[in-house]
Order: C-alpha cells, then sequence, then structure tokens
C-alpha cells in the first residue's frame, strides 16, 4: 500500500469515526436516552472503507449526510476531509449547500463560511476567499482566523499596504502582528517607491517601519539607497557598517551598495581599518560576499581577502605550501584563487530556511517555502566555498 493510499484511508476512517459518533449518539425522549441506529448510507461506507474502496465510502457518508440534515458539525467534517484529500471540488459543494440552508443559526453559518473560505484558499481562488473573510474580520469567533489569513493572502497578492493594515487591526483587538512583518510590509513600499523614483514617499515608509522596530537591518539598507541618491557617501557608508555590525550575514547586500557609495566618494581607507577591527565572524562573512559577488575591483575588500585567506585555517595552510618560497599571495594569484573557489561554489547553494529547510542560490527576504521572513541565512564558508564532493 502506497504512502498516499494509506494516509487517505486514515483520514477517512477518522470521518468515519466522527460520523458513526453522530450516527449512533443518543437523544433523550421523556427523559430517557436512547440509542439511534446508524443509517445504511455510513455502514455501506463503513464497509467500502473495508473493502479499500476510499471514493465509493466518501460518496455513501456524503449521502448518509444529505439523509441527516440535522449535522451541520458533520458535513463540515466532511467538507474538510475532502480538502485534506485535496478534492477541493468536492469541499466546495459541500460547504455551499450547507450554507444555502436557511435553519443554520448564526454560529454555525459563520464556520461553514469560514470553511469555505479555506476551501477558495487551497484552490487558489484569492478573490472568492477575499470576500468571504472580509466580513469574518469584522468580527465574530473566526475574526482572529480570518485576518491572519488576509495577511497571508495579502502577502501572497504582494499587497503591502493591506497587509499592513490588516496586521494594524489585529493590533487594535490586542492580538499584535509581528513587529518584524509590519517592518517588512513597510521596506517593500518604500522599495517601490525608490523604484518609482519617489524619494519623499520612500521616506515616509521607513519612518513606519522605524516605528515597528528600532534596529532593522533591512530599513538601514534603504537608508543607504538614499543617501547615495542624494550624493551622502559618508552617511551611506555609516548606515552600511550597522547592517554590518547587526547582521553580518546579510555582507552579500551591503557589498553591492558599498561599491556605490564608494563611487559617490566614499574613502576606501577608513572602510578598511575598520573592517580589519572587525570580530572574525562578521570578516567571515564580507569575505565569502567577496568571493562569490566578485568584489576584487574594490582594493580594501581585496586586501582584506587576502589576509583571511592566508590566516584561515586550512586553507591558508595549503596556500601558503603552494607559494614559491619568499613570495606572497600577489593579485594575480589572488584572483586565480578567487576564480577557483567561486567556479567551486556555483555546485553549491548559498542560503537554506531555518524554518522549512528551503534551499537556494538567491537571497529572499520573505522565504518562499514556508513565507517566513528573515528565514533564509547564508551557510557557513566551508559548505558554500569548499563543498562535499557529490
Amino acid at each position: 500500500m502506497s504512502l498516499a493510499t494509506f494516509i487517505g484511508k486514515l483520514l477517512l476512517f477518522g470521518g468515519a469515526m466522527v460520523f458513526g459518533w453522530y450516527a449512533g449518539r443518543r437523544w433523550r425522549i421523556g427523559g430517557t436516552p436512547q440509542p439511534r441506529p446508524a443509517s445504511r448510507e455510513y455502514l455501506a461506507g463503513l464497509n467500502f472503507l473495508v473493502q479499500d474502496q476510499p471514493d465509493r465510502a466518501l460518496e455513501a457518508f456524503l449521502r448518509a449526510v444529505e439523509v441527516d440534515r440535522d449535522t451541520v458539525e458533520m458535513h463540515l467534517a466532511l467538507g474538510a476531509l475532502y480538502r485534506r484529500r485535496g478534492e477541493i471540488d468536492r469541499a466546495i459543494r459541500v460547504h455551499q449547500n450547507l450554507i444555502s440552508r436557511e435553519d443554520l443559526d448564526a454560529r454555525q453559518r459563520e464556520q461553514a463560511t469560514y470553511a469555505l473560505a479555506q476551501d477558495y484558499l487551497k484552490a487558489g481562488l484569492h478573490d472568492r476567499a477575499e470576500k468571504l473573510l472580509q466580513p469574518l474580520s469584522g468580527g465574530g469567533a473566526f475574526r482572529l482566523a480570518a485576518l491572519k489569513d488576509l495577511i497571508r493572502l495579502y502577502e501572497l497578492q504582494r499587497d503591502w499596504l493591506r497587509a499592513m493594515e490588516t496586521g494594524q487591526a489585529m493590533s487594535r483587538i490586542g492580538r499584535p502582528a509581528s513587529e518584524s512583518a509590519q517592518a517588512h510590509y513597510a521596506c517593500e513600499l518604500a522599495t517601490a517607491a525608490l523604484a518609482g523614483g519617489s524619494v519623499d514617499t520612500a521616506r515616509e515608509h521607513l519612518r513606519l517601519a522605524k516605528n515597528e522596530t528600532k534596529r532593522f537591518p533591512r530599513a538601514a539598507l534603504l537608508r543607504a539607497d538614499i543617501a547615495i541618491l542624494d550624493g551622502e557617501a559618508v552617511e551611506a557608508m555609516d548606515w552600511l557598517r550597522r547592517v554590518l555590525e547587526q547582521q553580518p550575514d546579510l555582507a552579500p547586500e551591503v557589498l553591492p551598495r558599498v561599491r556605490r557609495a564608494f563611487a559617490a566618494g566614499a574613502a576606501p581607507a577608513m572602510v578598511l581599518d575598520w573592517l580589519l577591527k572587525a570580530t572574525p565572524e562578521l570578516r567571515a562573512h564580507v569575505v565569502q560576499a567577496t568571493l562569490l559577488g566578485d568584489f576584487l575591483d574594490m582594493p580594501m575588500l581585496r586586501e582584506l581577502t587576502r589576509t583571511h585567506l592566508l590566516e584561515r585555517p586550512g586553507i591558508g595552510e595549503v596556500l601558503r605550501a603552494s607559494l614559491p618560497t619568499g613570495e606572497g599571495l600577489d593579485d594575480a594569484r589572488l584572483d586565480a584563487v578567487c576564480a577557483a573557489l567561486r567556479k567551486q561554489a556555483r555546485r553549491s547553494v548559498r542560503y537554506r530556511c531555518q524554518q522549512c529547510g528551503f534551499s537556494s542560490t538567491a537571497f529572499f527576504w520573505q522565504c518562499p517555502g514556508c513565507k517566513t521572513w528573515d528565514g533564509l541565512k547564508p551557510l557557513t564558508e566551508i559548505d558554500v566555498l569548499l563543498p562535499a564532493p557529490r
């Protein structure tokens, strides 16, 4: 039996047990509990299940639900079962049929509406899901769940403004959204504004990001971009230095901006002096980003890379042993070593999400796999530059 078949049968057994509880539940007649016999359709469904005919079993359970119009919860359970099995069309029909009933009370209708919204989300029918979630987000038992679903929906649509507004709505009901996520929404809006040439609008969005969290490296990167546009190279380098101090693994995002700051008039010597005094971890990240991004055209990064490679345990010993007696790692040899390491690194992924394990050669602020913000982290220098042979 395949794993998919086993899981499908397990889900069916779960659904059958739920229905069996309703089919065999007791009710009071004159104060005396009486057993309620299971319906013929329910027994037929169990028989199909035993015979390993899950599709016919589901159909039988659906007929059993249609016979017993009181089992609203069973409709919901069956619809959820269809959705888990990937039979979204059937789940939608079950929940639409349930909502069309006039005998539902307010709680049941709200529950059925939320279930249908989940069907639409699973099917990728985002517009329909949003139309159902919007009223639910205004109040009721599913308000918080609907707000969270709307945020995920707006993130998928890259509608950052509405995602931010929905997060603010969560804060108003005492369930604040993630500060990091809210700041990222502001940064996404600022990035779009800069791309459109609206620097003042970008500054407004960055002020919102600052209100969410005081130390936010992504916002500092964008402020460096604005400083470079304004010709304030020294200010830009100050922002970039803060980013490296707060989060050294963002070096691949920092170095392209350092190059632009130098072109705008920043002094390389001051930066090199600061990097040489920085922590070994920070220097390692900068050198790895220099190698992978080929930033050796900047003299201060070339010198930092030369020093780091010669001092690096393992690779430094190999380099020193391969050099002619009395000679150092000159520019030509450094370029050749870096080119070889860069070629070797092309066989490796560079980032991995700490939440879901998604791997990528490119950096994303939001993991494409699990949608976690700041989940992707660079792999170690050994994993990227000297990967194990396959």
